[in-house]
């Protein structure tokens, strides 16, 4: 990718820099939370908000962490830019519900 990094390239960077155990806890992690849903897709078409839809991401619950993955990729492009985040799982209700909120 030219300008832009996907959602496997963001896994496999988490693999190099934290290595196999944190990968592998990521990998096997639940999903707890996804977005954008059907309705804020709609909102931000109706708003002609291009950022707000294109912007995709999930919350993850591992066995040691949490992850916070998310990615700017238009309905029709590349995807722009990406990022992941680890989180103690203390913290994850308090992202989701920030989450929710925005």
């Amino acid at each position: 990718l030219v300008n832009g990094v996907n959602a496997e390239r963001l896994q496999e960077t988490l693999r190099i820099i934290y290595g196999l155990g944190i990968y592998q806890d990521f990998q096997q992690a639940r999903i707890v939370y996804a977005y954008p849903d059907e309705t804020l897709v709609n909102l931000a078409r109706s708003r002609n908000a291009p950022l707000l839809e294109a912007l995709q991401g999930e919350l993850r619950l591992g066995q040691r962490f949490a992850y916070w993955v998310e990615v700017a990729q238009p309905r029709e492009g590349r995807p722009i830019i990406g990022r992941m985040t680890i989180l103690l799982k203390e913290d994850l209700e308090k992202i989701q519900t920030e989450l929710r909120s925005r």
